[in-house]
């Protein structure tokens, strides 16, 4: 499991997988028959214990997705990439035969076509476009239309629906940027910053609303006051920390030390209002001092169960939106309209296959003399074209 920014730990490192546990555990006293847990306590527990779980099973996911991703960046991309090399070979091999002359029948002149558009299919997604003057002009031969001509007719269609978009939320748009992206790609990645420039000014617009009707005032007001609140909560554990666990008031070598490590945990922690990493250190001192776990107050529990309310929250959305991430994107597929990361060496063997197949027709194709040596070319990756007549 990858280490995280703050982890608020014994004094002693040999006692920090303990404290995991002691954390949720050890920091309001263990119910009895004769003193059960208020509940303010029962929710403190649940909410470290919430929290706890959450930071493990997110650092397990990206821990798991990191390693997807440096698999696909050093075993699949190159594998990408010889492939692509590899289809470029097969149409240019392909398309002087693709012609009335030469195949007879318009059943498989047609299927001959499919197989070249699909390739360059292929390679236009993969190089988002095509690079290459001799296959834009076979594009243009199997698709009947010029390339330039149908990446225009994309850029409209797509622009079109960006104005539709901009137009149902009252706002106008400068769209003078997108005239000068010369692939669908540029393109695509300027209409995302307008979209996004327009999200904005609707939000800008809407808190302007707000401020002019006076809706809202009262809200954000007692927000901005819990929120001022729980953070001088956090501003207090973290001073009252930061005096004994200072190293300069340490003596003991040894523990100066372990106090250096610990209050860099601790203000990194402040400075991301982690008041879960700040409660377990508070819970260590107060354990390692002897003092009375029971001093967290009710009404001191009811503070912290909001800023953890708040971690909870978080936390549960990072983990929502993980697959979601731009990241990790080139490592995900869709299943049933959700993303779901490949399986890395599954893709690798299909990959090696599909790769050794186009290798094979690759070769067949230079020395081929007949229909039957294209046919027999063609069927090495495609093996179910079925070339019959209309």
């Amino acid at each position: 499991m990858k280490a995280r920014e703050t982890k608020g730990d014994d004094l002693n490192p040999n006692r920090r997988q303990a404290g995991a546990d002691a954390g949720v555990h050890g920091i309001v006293p263990t119910p009895a028959v004769d003193r059960p847990l208020t509940r303010e306590q029962e929710a403190f527990r649940r909410l470290l214990s919430r929290v706890e779980f959450l930071r493990e099973s997110i650092d397990n996911e990206e821990e798991g997705l990191d390693a997807a991703l440096a698999f696909y960046a050093a075993e699949i991309v190159p594998r990408l990439g010889r492939k692509t090399a590899l289809q470029k070979n097969l149409v240019r091999a392909l398309a002087p035969y693709l012609n009335q002359t030469f195949f007879r029948r318009r059943q498989e002149r047609f299927e001959m076509r499919e197989v070249v558009q699909e390739a360059l299919d292929e390679i236009a997604q993969t190089e988002k476009g095509l690079n290459d003057a001799d296959l834009r002009e076979i594009s243009s031969a199997v698709y009947g239309v010029p390339y330039a001509e149908r990446e225009r007719k994309t850029l409209a269609s797509v622009r079109e629906a960006l104005a539709q978009m901009f137009a149902e939320a009252g706002v106008e748009a400068d769209f003078s940027a997108l005239d000068c992206a010369s692939t669908e790609a540029e393109f695509m990645a300027r209409a995302e910053e307008l979209t996004a420039r327009m999200r904005k000014l609707k939000e800008a617009e809407m808190e302007e609303h707000c401020h002019e009707t006076g809706h809202h005032v009262t809200e954000d007001e007692q927000l901005r006051e819990a929120e001022a609140f729980r953070k001088k909560s956090v501003a207090n554990i973290y001073k009252q920390l930061a005096r004994v666990l200072h190293p300069d008031l340490e003596r003991d070598s040894e523990r100066q030390k372990q106090k250096v490590e610990l209050m860099q945990e601790l203000t990194v922690a402040f400075r991301q209002n982690d008041l879960h990493t700040l409660l377990r250190l508070e819970m260590q001192w107060i354990e390692n001092e002897g003092g009375n776990l029971e001093r967290l107050t009710d009404e001191k529990l009811g503070v912290y169960n909001e800023v953890l309310r708040g971690q909870v929250e978080g936390l549960e959305r990072r983990q929502r939106d993980l697959l979601f991430h731009p990241r990790y994107r080139p490592i995900m597929v869709s299943n049933l309209g959700l993303p779901r990361p490949i399986n890395g060496p599954e893709r690798a063997r299909e990959l090696d296959d599909y790769i050794g197949a186009i290798e094979r027709a690759v070769a067949l194709m230079e020395s081929a003399q007949t229909v039957d040596d294209v046919r027999a070319a063609v069927s090495l990756f495609r093996p179910a074209a079925p070339f019959s007549d209309l």
